[in-house]
């Protein structure tokens, strides 16, 4: 499913113009990613979106394997699904896979 078919959905599930399930679906994802950013963003039977810093690397060019090259840490987002949403997954791919 794209953005597009959540806000078509949206729209005809609850009866609105698309215009308007679009300003929604838009506005649903910057609070998410805003939350997300500040202190993490959970959703109870869905899941849990939080950001986590990497540890620093020590990388290698492939040309020059005798340089090493310091990765420096940066953030990353993580998605942690809830026991609910892991058990729905399982169900549904030994049923038979998921849709598309």
């Amino acid at each position: 499913m794209t953005k597009t078919d959540l806000i078509h959905a949206l729209a005809e599930e609850c009866g609105l113009l698309v215009p308007h399930a679009r300003q929604i679906v838009d506005r649903m994802f910057d609070l998410m990613m805003d939350a997300t950013l500040a202190s993490g963003f959970e959703v109870r039977g869905f899941g849990l979106l939080e950001t986590r810093m990497t540890k620093p690397m020590i990388g290698r060019n492939p040309l020059k394997p005798d340089v090493e090259i310091v990765i420096p840490p940066r953030p990353k987002v993580v998605f942690r699904p809830s026991k609910e949403f892991r058990d729905r997954a399982i169900k549904t791919l030994a049923v038979g896979g998921r849709k598309k």
